[in-house]
């Protein structure tokens, strides 16, 4: 079958070959899903790859209305509490940095005490860098955290700070980066082809990529009909029968005729 349908794409590339971004993106994804040695990892990444292109300098980051995603940075503090420790982490897309001193340690080992000192946090939002000085100057006790929010969705952050313990190398602090979500804007040319791109991705089915391509509003070729008859004549000329497998080959050869 997929070789059955790699044919009817390359008859209809000259719908492909015009200025639409649309059907040229969905046919490149169709022609990696059928390659023999494709797996459904290759074509997710080839359409993250197209949705890079295709997002660049369209999108906008907004704060979560909820908690959000956080990158995580872990340090185990190795200095008494007199002679701190630095410690230095970044993100990107960052709207909130947190201290956090969790429960535990390990998974099984209770966490201890962390003293944190002062954190500098330096951030870059269009072009400009700032630096956010703040004292913390506190026994932070485990399960406790702090959260520093940033005037804007910085686009770059860096933090310093320092930490101690009675426990050296018993005490774990975090640094949260609070990560800012991605939205498409729609003043992207591209944008109805990277929300195409987002329906299909995660999608290890071949027919949802035609189902796409058949959104497509094409009078002068009907895709929805031309590839459901593809598939008939697959499963005809499967048969074992000879009768159908001769109607499989008609409807094949009809159907192909349809495309030039």
């Amino acid at each position: 079958m997929k070789r059955l349908v790699l044919v009817a794409l390359l008859f209809a590339s000259p719908l492909a070959a015009d200025d639409c971004t649309l059907p040229r993106e969905l046919y490149a994804v169709r022609a990696v899903a059928m390659r023999t040695s494709s797996t459904s990892y290759d074509v997710d990444a080839f359409i993250d790859r197209r949705l890079e292109v295709l997002r660049k300098g369209y999108v906008i980051w907004t704060r979560p209305a909820g908690e959000g995603p956080f990158d995580k940075k872990l340090h185990r503090t190795k200095a008494p509490k007199d002679a701190l420790d630095s410690f230095e982490a970044s993100g990107e897309h960052v709207y909130a940095v947190r201290v956090a001193v969790p429960a535990k340690r390990t998974l099984f080992n209770a966490n201890n005490p962390v003293y944190v000192g002062n954190i500098e946090i330096r951030y870059t939002a269009e072009g400009k860098t700032q630096t956010l000085k703040q004292p913390i100057d506190a026994l932070m006790q485990p399960d406790t955290s702090r959260t520093i929010d940033l005037p804007v969705i910085a686009d770059g952050v860096s933090v310093r700070l320092g930490t101690g313990t009675d426990k050296p190398g018993e005490s774990l602090v975090e640094v949260h980066f609070k990560q800012a979500l991605p939205e498409d804007d729609r003043n992207n040319p591209d944008y109805d082809a990277v929300r195409a791109l987002q329906r299909i991705r995660d999608s290890s089915d071949p027919r949802t990529i035609d189902d796409e391509i058949a959104r497509i509003d094409h009078d002068e070729l009907p895709l929805v009909e031309i590839i459901a008859d593809l598939r008939r004549a697959d499963d005809l000329i499967r048969s074992k029968k000879d009768e159908d497998q001769e109607r499989g080959n008609r409807l094949l050869k009809d159907t192909l005729r349809r495309l030039r």
